[in-house]
């Protein structure tokens, strides 16, 4: 690596990873000399969406909670220490998540900067940890920590967000839009209780609109074919283009999926993944749910009230562009540029 150098680190889901490509990208316009290089989980989606991107990557085996952890985290350090030994890095800028905790522990020790974003409304046990240690903290929500070092830059959304073309969605799913299109999304890793909602409602939903359906890699639900839907594991260059073809979400509480609806003014029904990270999905929901660009439906509420809602939201035109502006509010479009400079800084 160059005699200056960041080290991205994210992963166990790609809402870790694509903001860090995104503040990479935008980093390396203001210091083109510097080394770029991203550190990641070992599950299958996360180095090749990485090296699509074009930078280089490692990953780590970094445990989660579990009766295997004190054995396994110390493994992870140590392994992390030898990393941080190879790409040398001047700073790094943690997306947050498991994977962050072992690398940043030992950037600790070596006295390595680090700067930690904060997607989230609320922390999780690992960003609270990092938050320790870390010069600087980038939020998503303004006041989401409580720590004079933390500051409001927004959430980094992938730069080609707001390029996706509606006719390419359509070609890609091969939909007429002789009815209003759903978008289904559960983040990058699926949502099994929002896809087990879709197959069990599946006709009278197609009654309303047609849908467009991010299911996460082997969590389909819905098996043979259904003029008006269309299914697929996991998107990348086509992702934007689906975005764009819906009318309306059915989508999770993930702060990066958030960013991404507010983005594109897509309004949504949200969902939020209950009982984990401290409710934190929840938290997200609920600040949406104040830009009056989106419906919370409860998890427990999905049999009884999915269709309803989307039948609601479908047939009411009018309610949707309003909603639609509202939820372009929870958006920082130079988010991006925010974290890029801040990391810049660090480099001066």
């Amino acid at each position: 690596m160059s005699p200056q150098s960041v080290l991205f680190i994210g992963g166990g889901s790609i809402g870790h990873i694509a903001p860090g490509i995104a503040v990479a990208r935008a980093l390396l316009a203001l210091k083109p000399d510097i080394g770029v290089h991203f550190i990641v989980s070992t599950r299958p989606e996360d180095v090749p969406f990485v090296e699509q991107a074009g930078f280089p990557v490692s990953t780590i085996d970094a445990p989660r909670l579990s009766w295997r952890f004190p054995f396994a985290f110390v493994r992870a350090v140590h392994a992390a220490r030898r990393l941080l030994q190879e790409t040398n890095p001047t700073v790094i800028f943690s997306k947050g998540g498991y994977v962050s905790v072992p690398v940043c522990l030992a950037a600790r020790r070596m006295r390595i900067p680090i700067i930690l974003h904060e997607s989230d409304a609320v922390s999780g046990w690992a960003n609270r940890l990092v938050g320790r240690w870390a010069s600087v903290i980038c939020t998503g929500f303004a006041g989401s920590v409580k720590n004079p070092k933390a500051i409001c830059t927004g959430i980094p959304i992938r730069e080609d967000m707001t390029a996706g073309s509606r006719q390419r969605g359509l070609a890609i799913t091969g939909l007429s839009r002789i009815r209003p299109v759903l978008l289904v999304v559960g983040g990058s890793q699926g949502a099994l209780e929002l896809n087990r909602a879709i197959a069990r409602h599946l006709p009278e939903l197609l009654e309303h609109c047609e849908i467009i359906h991010l299911t996460g890699r082997g969590k389909e639900t819905v098996a043979g074919h259904f003029p008006g839907y269309w299914q697929c594991p996991f998107a990348v260059d086509e992702y934007p283009h689906l975005f764009a073809a819906a009318d309306l979400a059915l989508s999770r509480a993930g702060a990066t999926t958030l960013m991404e609806l507010a983005a594109v003014g897509l309004p949504a029904i949200l969902v939020p993944l209950e009982g984990v990270a401290h409710d934190h999905q929840r938290r997200n929901a609920e600040i949406a749910v104040q830009s009056g660009g989106c419906i919370l439906l409860e998890q427990g509420r999905l049999p009884a009230s999915l269709v309803p809602t989307v039948r609601h939201l479908i047939e009411a035109s009018d309610s949707r562009r309003i909603m639609a502006n509202a939820i372009r509010a929870l958006h920082h479009p130079d988010a991006t540029r925010q974290i890029a400079a801040v990391i810049a800084r660090q480099l001066a």
